[in-house]
């Protein structure tokens, strides 16, 4: 009865290492969707270069430029440095605008 027990026992833990080892032998392979590439991709931008507006820093101030880039329309006495840095990255390149709605809500939120 003894020998029958044991016998059992260590059955049941070999076939539990067998099964562990199994396991942990073969890889497994992440979704390529979850699998970081080695560049961060950018966000994909659209063609906005058609758009009449640009607001952008000019002298170290919130500016909108429309035909002429090299002289604003309209410079805010709000200076870009006092923006978070996300918004002062964003001016620094240049933020072109679609229409005049959206032009002034943009305006308000930075003067805000």
């Amino acid at each position: 009865m003894r020998n029958a027990i044991l016998l059992t026992l260590i059955g049941v833990v070999l076939v539990s290492i067998i099964t562990i080892a199994a396991a942990h032998s073969s890889p497994v392979e992440a979704p390529p969707e979850l699998v970081a590439s080695s560049e961060p991709q950018p966000p994909a931008r659209k063609d906005t270069s058609g758009y009449p507006y640009l607001l952008r820093a000019y002298d170290g101030k919130l500016a909108v430029f429309t035909d002429d880039l090299v002289e604003p329309d309209l410079v805010f006495d709000v200076y870009v440095q006092s923006l978070p840095e996300y918004d002062q990255k964003e001016l620094e390149r240049g933020v072109r605008v679609e229409d005049y709605q959206k032009l002034t809500a943009l305006i308000e939120d930075y003067i805000s």
